[in-house]
C-alpha cells in the first residue's frame, strides 16, 4: 500500500496545477479501482471516477478512499472526501494505467533491492542497485558523518554540503522517518536515520542527476529497511584486511575487548599468545580522514599504511573511526606524537590519542578518550591527546563518566606505583613543588632535605617518569587533580 500523500505528489509531477483536498495524507491506500455506480464501500483504495460519478455518490462512509476525479465535482464533496481533481479532458483508462504502473514499478524496485540484500554481496552493491533505481546517488554515513558505503555516482560537493547541513546535523542519530535538505518543492537531498544497537547511520539520497520525486521516499524507505536488516545481521562488516596477516587475529581480539562481546577471555589469551602482553603499555588512537571517506578500500589503505609506519601497532575499523592500538613506553610517548603528526599531515588524517596505559583494562573508556581528542585534532596540528583538550572541554569529559584512573596523568600514576614498591616519596616531592608555586628552596625546606637533594629528585622525576614539572605549558589543574587521584588509589 502507498500513502495518499505519495499519490498526490506523483500526480503533481504529471499535472502541475493539480487541485486536491486530502485530510488524511499519511493514510495508506491499495491499488486503484474504476468507479462503480452501485452502492459500494471502497475502503482504503484509490478510486478513479469523473465528476458526475462523485456528485451522485450517496454513501458518505467513504472517508478512507482516495478519489482521483476527472473534472471538478461539487464543492460539498471536496469537504466530504479525500480527492485529487484531474483535468476534465483526461481519460479514466490513462489514469488507471498510470497508477497501476506506479504500483508495479514500486513492487519491482522493492524486489530488486530485496534480491541485492539477500545475495549477501554487501552494502555497496545494495546502494548501487538503489542508485540505479533512483537515478540519483545514495550514500550511507556513520554517526561522525563518514561515508562508509555509496553508489558509484555520488557528487562529493553535494555530499559535503549535505553532511554539514544544519538540518541534517540536527536529525543525525535520531529515528526520524524522513527529512530533507533544501526546500520541500525542490529538495537537494533526502535522508533518513538508522539505529542499529548503539551505532547510528544516515542514509542519504542527493538530487544531483534529476529532481527528487515522492516515489523516491518509498524506495528510500524500502532501502532503509533492508539496510537495518543487513546491519543487524552484520552481513556487511566494515572490517579491513591487513597486509600483515598476523594482525587479523590481533584486530579480532581487540574488537572483542572494545565491544564487550562474550569472547573477551579468549581475546586476552589470543593477544598474549601473539606477543601482546598485558604488562606492556599501549596507546589507543582514533583516526579519521579529512575527506570523510571511510569506505572499505579507504579504510584498508589507512590501516595498512599505519601498521607499516608504526612498529608494534594494529589498526582496524570500529566505532565510526579507524581504531589503532600502539605499544609505547612512557618516555617514548612524545616521540610517538611527533611521528603521528608527520603521518597525519602526509596522509591527510586527523588523530586523537589517549594517554598511554598499562595493559588492556578500561580499553573502551580509553577509546572514548581518543575519540574526544579526535574532535579537537584540527586545532593541534592534526593530532590531539586527551590531556591536551581535557581542561578546555571539561563538559564533554564529564559526560564520558570515565573512571578516575584515566583522569590521572600517566606519569603521576607511574610515580605513585614506584613509591609504593620502593618506599620512595617522589609523589610528595612533586606535589609540594606545585603547591609552593615551583619554589625549589621553600619546597626543599618543607621536605627537610637539602636543595641539591631536591633538585636531584626533580631530575629523577623527569627522567624516570617523563614528568617535567618546570614545563610551564603543563596544566596546574591536571597536575593537582592527578596528585589527588593518585593518593586515592595507591
Amino acid at each position: 500500500m502507498i500513502q495518499k500523500e505519495f499519490i498526490r505528489n506523483e500526480l503533481r509531477y504529471r499535472y502541475p496545477h493539480l487541485q486536491d483536498s486530502i485530510r488524511t495524507p499519511e493514510q495508506p491506500v491499495g491499488r486503484p479501482l474504476l468507479f462503480e455506480r452501485a452502492a459500494k464501500k471502497y475502503g482504503a483504495r484509490i478510486v478513479i471516477c469523473v465528476a458526475d460519478d462523485l456528485n451522485t455518490l450517496q454513501d458518505t462512509s467513504q472517508s478512507d478512499a482516495l478519489f482521483l476525479c476527472i473534472g471538478t465535482p461539487d464543492e460539498s464533496h471536496l469537504l466530504k472526501y479525500d480527492i485529487c481533481v484531474l483535468p476534465a479532458e483526461e481519460q479514466t483508462s490513462a489514469v488507471l494505467n498510470f497508477i497501476q504502473r506506479l504500483f508495479d514499478r514500486l513492487d519491482d524496485w522493492t524486489q530488486s533491492l530485496r534480491q541485492a540484500a539477500e545475495t549477501g554481496e554487501g552494502i555497496d552493491e545494495l546502494l548501487s542497485r538503489a542508485g540505479e533505481i533512483l537515478q540519483n546517488p545514495v550514500a550511507l554515513l556513520d554517526e561522525r558523518g563518514h561515508v562508509i558505503a555509496q553508489s558509484d555516482s555520488m557528487d562529493t560537493t553535494i555530499l559535503a554540503r549535505a553532511i554539514h547541513s544544519n538540518n541534517m546535523l540536527e536529525h543525525l542519530n535520531s529515528e526520524a522517518r524522513f527529512d530533507m535538505i533544501g526546500n520541500r518543492a525542490e529538495p537537494e537531498a533526502l535522508f533518513v536515520s538508522l539505529i542499529n544497537g548503539e551505532a547510528s547511520y544516515t542514509l542519504l539520497c542527493a538530487a544531483s542527476e534529476r529532481p527528487l520525486y515522492a516515489s523516491d521516499e518509498i524506495v528510500l524507505d524500502s532501502l532503509a529497511g533492508f539496510l537495518r536488516l543487513m546491519l543487524s545481521e552484520r552481513a556487511n562488516r566494515f572490517f579491513v584486511t591487513q597486509e600483515r596477516r598476523e594482525n587479523s587475529k590481533v584486530s579480532s581480539a581487540f574488537r572483542s575487548l572494545l565491544t564487550n562481546d562474550e569472547q573477551q577471555s579468549a581475546a586476552l589469551a589470543t593477544l598474549e599468545e601473539l606477543g601482546w602482553l598485558d604488562s606492556d603499555e599501549y596507546a589507543i588512537l582514533a583516526i579519521e580522514p579529512l575527506n570523510g571517506d571511510l569506505r572499505a578500500a579507504q579504510a584498508n589503505a589507512i590501516c595498512n599504511l599505519f601498521e607499516s609506519a608504526f612498529e608494534g601497532s594494529c589498526a582496524f575499523s570500529l566505532a565510526s573511526v579507524i581504531t589503532a592500538v600502539v605499544r609505547t613506553e612512557l618516555l617514548e610517548s612524545e616521540h610517538l606524537v611527533h611521528a603521528l603528526r608527520s603521518f597525519a599531515a602526509e596522509n591527510k588524517l586527523l588523530i586523537g590519542i589517549c594517554e598511554p596505559y598499562t595493559g588492556f583494562s578500561l580499553v573502551q573508556d580509553r577509546l572514548k578518550q581518543a575519540k574526544l581528542a579526535l574532535d579537537h585534532a584540527g586545532a593541534y596540528d592534526g593530532v590531539a591527546r586527551f590531556f591536551d583538550v581535557m581542561e578546555s572541554d571539561l563538559t564533554s569529559v564529564l559526560k564520558l563518566e570515565l573512571p578516575k584512573e584515566l583522569l590521572c596523568i600517566r606519569s603521576v600514576l607511574a610515580m605513585v606505583r614506584y613509591d609504593r614498591q620502593h618506599e620512595t616519596n617522589y609523589l610528595e616531592t612533586a606535589e609540594e613543588y606545585v603547591i609552593n608555586h615551583f619554589n625549589a628552596v621553600k619546597t626543599a625546606g618543607e621536605l627537610f632535605i637539602h636543595r641539591s637533594t631536591f633538585l636531584y629528585r626533580l631530575e629523577r622525576i623527569k627522567a624516570q617518569f617523563g614528568l617535567d614539572l618546570d614545563d610551564r605549558n603543563i596544566s596546574l589543574l591536571l597536575l593537582l587533580l592527578s596528585f589527588q587521584i593518585a593518593k586515592d588509589i595507591r
